[in-house]
């Protein structure tokens, strides 16, 4: 193809992409298949790599992300990114709407009210409609520059839509960055299997991901956007109220909350305030208010500012379950991984029906943020089955807050700094024993070797005792030696001994998951033995040999070889063999092999059996179990509820079977 035929054909398959990407992501409209997606954009990344120099800047191939640089870059708001002030009941409402009409001097105003999403707050600059970077709020003045993540979020257009003369020359967009429940727990459901600290909340996890170097992961993760306010606007066509800006930001191509709503009066704001907040757990997204907008835009420049926050705006914060308490002490708890926690020990207080007397930190993050330390007075907030957390601090009683330890709290080994979602810090020492306490109790646990008898009371006192110092030397441990325990009695010492026994035949599967590998988790445990049979084989592995493998990414692979490769892993390995372990993952039986190497993906709720039944069933036949829908997917069987793969595989063109359909299959 000629340069300038690329050139022509490289603009038209971008067009062609950010319509579909906006028919897809903010109308909710697909128009053709992912399949047919992926193809054009393959097209458009195969002319760009044959000719780079036409590579437009906001090309939709940068939907897939990129690794940058590290270190991050910051850019100063041209227009400050205010807060707002709360209120937290109808007076403080009743009392904000007065002081609005006495700065109107009596004339009446409209209300916007959209619902406060608990997100990330960022601005979108785009200058002529197109993309010049996205910057997080930062402290109002200035933010981090955080583009390469923003171009990944597809609700995000790259280029405005509409005529050229209703696009303002410069534009500000305010924008709310969220993960709604159903990504969240995706993400979460992964970090699981892949044995990583999982998020707390769906805040956590989109600051974490729009912070991240590598692209590619964020857009892996499936953000969202809201547009809810601007920052500057600069020629196009005249806008005169909040409401006809959203109108307009729709036509450029951004994503709105459906739920906004103009209001005649604060009555109705009340009222729109009280039914989102009987609303609010049926949202697909986390909410913890309502922010409440003077309409009119020359109202609000009337009003204007403090030196904090508009006076023409103002949040409605829905109750929470809370409760104030005090710090007793703060403890750092080191992970089998070396992950080094803060735990915040309290005064006992009575919150949401349930005494609380701990609550987690998270991170060094954190207590950052809420500039906290023991001796300090602190908001606590439990709401449904979350882990009780700090909110904030009420009264401050203590100096600084807690710094991050130099050396390891239980070994005094050191600490490094590491940065992937969030900054954390880890001990290194290999011989550190609560690493070593976590990681026998995972190894033992009923997930893994499933050593029954073998909890953490009995493990702290056997390394208490020096008869464990690694997971080779459960296997040394004799009768005679239990019984000089505390905790042990002569029924009790044979039994944990038979267990330890049983488990040496524990199958290859059992056996790498147990040994806790980073980023390996029982699934990927599992497929990884089905495809290896053999450790040896395992130990000789590289890196495209695991790629090769269903569900295992690159960074899985080289979690695995760096493990396997390791000296110390080698020489256990080698240790666990003269104990007695074979290493093997056992051929399954087979009922017949009518569905060998096809590819089953289940989703929803089955009524018959449970999918980990339905699962089993169909390896008997030779079947293969994938997590996630592709076009190597042959069937997708479908429950209640079956979610985002049934709608893929109907886009795919895959198999789609119900339950009845399931079983005719199985039993033909």
């Amino acid at each position: 193809m000629k340069k300038k035929d690329a050139s022509t054909k490289i603009t038209s398959l971008s067009k062609a992409l950010e319509e579909h990407n906006y028919r897809y992501y903010v109308l909710d409209q697909p128009s053709i298949s992912d399949k047919e997606y992926d193809d054009l954009l393959k097209e458009l990344m195969s002319l760009e790599e044959h000719y780079p120099e036409l590579k437009q800047t906001n090309s939709p191939t940068q939907r897939i992300g990129a690794k940058v640089p590290s270190g991050s870059k910051t850019v100063k708001h041209e227009v400050k990114m205010y807060s707002l002030d709360n209120t937290y009941s109808i007076e403080e409402i009743k009392k904000w709407h007065e002081r609005v009409l006495k700065g109107l001097d009596g004339e009446k105003p409209e209300y916007f009210v959209e619902l406060k999403l608990d997100g990330i707050s960022a601005s979108l600059r785009y200058e002529n409609g197109e993309m010049v970077y996205g910057v997080t709020r930062g402290d109002g003045l200035v933010g981090e520059d955080v583009t390469h993540n923003v171009k990944t979020i597809r609700s995000i257009p790259l280029q405005l839509k509409n005529s050229k003369q209703s696009i303002p020359a410069r534009l500000d967009v305010r924008a709310e960055i969220f993960m709604d429940h159903k990504a969240f727990k995706a993400l979460n459901a992964k970090r699981r299997e892949q044995n990583e600290e999982l998020f707390a909340n769906a805040r956590n996890a989109t600051s974490g991901s729009i912070k991240l170097l590598d692209s590619r992961i964020t857009a892996e993760r499936n953000l969202k956007c809201f547009i809810h306010s601007f920052g500057m606007l600069e020629g196009g066509e005249v806008i005169a109220s909040q409401a006809e800006f959203l109108k307009q930001v729709k036509a450029w191509g951004f994503l709105t909350n459906k739920h906004n709503r103009l209001c005649q009066s604060i009555d109705e704001v009340i009222a729109y305030c009280m039914e989102f907040q009987e609303k609010r757990d049926a949202l697909p997204y986390e909410t913890d208010g309502v922010v409440i907008k003077v309409n009119d835009l020359t109202q609000q420049q009337i009003l204007g500012h403090t030196q904090k926050a508009p006076r023409w705006a103002v949040s409605y914060k829905f109750p929470a379950q809370q409760a104030t308490t005090e710090i007793d002490h703060i403890i750092v708890q080191v992970g089998r991984t070396g992950v080094l926690t803060p735990v915040a020990e309290l005064k006992p207080v009575e919150c949401a029906g349930v005494t609380i007397s701990r609550a987690t930190l998270h991170n060094f993050d954190e207590i950052s943020r809420l500039k906290v330390n023991a001796g300090d007075r602190v908001l606590i907030e439990r709401a449904g089955d979350v882990i009780p957390k700090i909110v904030k601090v009420v009264e401050k009683k203590s100096k600084g807050i807690l710094k991050v330890p130099k050396k390891c709290p239980e070994c005094g080994g050191k600490v490094v700094k590491e940065e992937t979602d969030a900054v954390s810090f880890r001990c290194v020492s290999s011989t550190c024993p609560k690493k070593i306490e976590r990681a026998l109790v995972h190894f033992a646990s009923r997930g893994a070797m499933d050593i029954d008898g073998l909890g953490e009371s009995i493990v702290v006192q056997l390394m208490q005792e020096g008869l464990v110092e690694n997971i080779v030397d459960i296997y040394k441990l004799k009768e005679e030696q239990l019984l000089n325990l505390d905790l042990f009695a002569e029924k009790k010492a044979q039994n944990l001994i038979k267990s330890i026994e049983q488990s040496k035949g524990r199958p290859l599967s059992r056996i790498l998951f147990a040994l806790g590998v980073a980023n390996i988790g029982a699934k990927a445990a599992d497929t990884l033995a089905k495809r290896f049979k053999t450790i040896d084989r395992l130990l000789k592995a590289e890196v495209n040999d695991f790629t090769a493998v269903d569900d295992i990414g690159v960074i899985m692979a080289e979690s695995l070889v760096s493990f396997f490769k390791d000296t110390a892993v080698r020489k256990t390995i080698k240790e666990l063999k003269a104990a007695g372990f074979s290493f093997k993952e056992p051929e399954e039986q087979l009922i017949s092999d009518k569905l060998k190497s096809k590819k089953f993906v289940f989703t929803g709720e089955l009524e018959d059996m449970s999918r980990q039944e339905a699962g089993a069933l169909v390896k008997k036949f030779g079947a293969d179990i994938v997590s996630s829908v592709s076009k190597k997917t042959d069937y997708v069987v479908t429950g209640k509820n079956p979610g985002s793969k049934y709608e893929k595989a109907i886009q795919l063109g895959i198999n789609i079977l119900n339950e009845n359909q399931f079983q005719e299959l199985i039993n033909d």
